[in-house]
């Protein structure tokens, strides 16, 4: 059963036996929760709910949550915590909201509660180390996820984020042999797979790493990251129609990577076929000269030019015109010659540049032009 239909299930019994205590209509209660009517819900319970029993609080606390309200979620599970503090239900809830609010040092307090409460609970201790991860703490982190994967090997997230770990450790083998035992009783986990293509690249185990990226593509996963690895892997095998073949399914999902259209060009040249390597090619300088590139240069050299590092100023402009032949950066960069490194013959050179490529599209670049042209021709 889904795990909200659980929790939903054991609520569910909960207000049952609540009926005898309080005045709730259990059909009325039941018929709002299995309808997602949970404001309403919460209007019916708030005059009903007894502020001593942690049971009641508690469930206007998940109706609350459910309606989309995790200010007063966060309330009302604290009153259950003040009555019961070893809750189990409010401490998971508080800890998943508080992650949810980026929360981390309160969400690590709930689940360090968890996994006092409940020692062998694989659940918590994946949770727990999670938050640390979110929280930029890798090395109390690590062991905690190690733990949870001893405590269920079997869990998917756990395993490939175990990989993961290792190889970030550059500890291939280890990463290796760890994802390799899941693979063998459970082979069709994407994410297991995707963290072993790496494992098995970085081993130049370039065989099995093929093999594993087919088996991601029988299961229609298409990650360029991963897919990076998998092409690489063909070329190093000599097998140029296998890169290309790649090429083409990530190309049918909008998912083909500028590196991986470069080893399907290589792989095309490899074969002779030099028209189709320099098509792809070509897209992939495209791809690199994405138009944002203009802005970030310039505004690099905006940014050197505020802190008096106007070589660098100019430089950054330079590789701005190179890439796209944007005719105002030879006017800024003649400005800056002109005005910050008093050198007006280099600044008339670049003036010149621009009164011959300018176009003015604006007001302000007309101005602009008109000023530099009677300059230069005085």
């Amino acid at each position: 059963m889904h795990k909200t239909g659980v929790l939903l299930t054991s609520l569910l019994l909960v207000c049952c036996q609540l009926m005898a205590q309080q005045p709730i209509d259990r059909h009325q209660l039941m018929d709002y929760l299995q309808n997602q009517q949970y404001n309403q819900a919460v209007d019916y319970l708030l005059p009903k709910v007894q502020s001593t029993d942690a049971g009641q609080i508690a469930l206007l606390a998940y109706t609350y949550y459910q309606a989309g309200k995790p200010t007063e979620a966060i309330t009302q599970y604290e009153k259950v915590l003040t009555l019961n503090p070893d809750h189990i239900a409010a401490h998971q809830y508080l800890a998943a909201l508080y992650m949810q609010q980026e929360r981390y040092p309160a969400a690590i307090d709930h689940y360090q509660q968890l996994t006092r409460l409940q020692p062998n609970h694989a659940g918590h201790f994946k949770q727990l180390s999670f938050a640390w991860f979110a929280a930029q703490q890798p090395d109390t982190a690590f062991p905690l996820l190690q733990k949870a994967w001893q405590l269920n090997p079997a869990d998917p997230k756990v395993t490939a984020r175990l990989g993961e770990e290792w190889l970030d450790r550059k500890n291939y083998t280890t990463a290796d042999s760890l994802l390799q035992a899941y693979l063998r009783s459970d082979s069709t986990q994407a994410p297991v797979i995707m963290v072993a293509v790496r494992a098995t690249y970085f081993l130049k185990n370039y065989v099995r790493c093929t093999a594993l990226g087919e088996q991601l593509m029988r299961l229609n996963i298409a990650s360029p990251n991963t897919f990076s690895y998998v092409t690489a892997a063909y070329f190093q095998l000599k097998q140029y129609q296998q890169c290309i073949a790649v090429k083409d399914y990530l190309m049918l999902r909008n998912a083909a990577a500028e590196n991986i259209l470069y080893y399907a060009a290589m792989a095309h040249t490899q074969l002779k076929q030099f028209r189709e390597s320099n098509t792809l090619l070509q897209l992939c300088i495209s791809m690199a000269k994405s138009p944002g590139l203009d802005n970030y240069y310039s505004g690099m050299s905006a940014n050197y030019e505020a802190m008096r590092q106007y070589k660098p100023a100019v430089a950054s402009l330079d590789t701005a015109w190179y890439l796209f032949h944007q005719p105002l950066r030879q006017y800024s960069i003649g400005r800056i010659y002109e005005v910050h490194l008093k050198n007006k013959p280099v600044a008339d050179r670049y003036y010149k540049r621009y009164l011959q490529v300018g176009r003015p599209s604006n007001e302000n670049e007309a101005d602009i032009y008109k000023y530099l042209r009677a300059r230069i021709e005085k």
